[in-house]
């Protein structure tokens, strides 16, 4: 389990469809640490499919700082 800084640097990424991808990085290790989804400036839970994106997001981000257990690498 890695152990994060209140304040992260971050990278926004407009996908299109109005959407956002936004990456935080660990600032020591420059590892990708969360990923969030978002809509035109509003949060991503505020419709059925922003909020599987938003549930997405904090699902990679949970795999990334190995909290999800659950998750298995392919090779």
């Amino acid at each position: 389990k890695m152990d994060l800084p209140n304040r992260r640097p971050c990278v926004t990424t407009d996908v299109g469809e109005g959407l956002a991808v936004s990456v935080s990085y660990h600032p020591e290790t420059k590892e990708a640490v969360e990923v969030f989804v978002s809509s035109r400036g509003k949060k991503a839970s505020d419709g059925p499919m922003s909020d599987a994106l938003y549930n997405l997001g904090v699902q990679v981000s949970s795999i990334i700082q190995g909290k999800d257990k659950s998750a298995k690498i392919i090779d």
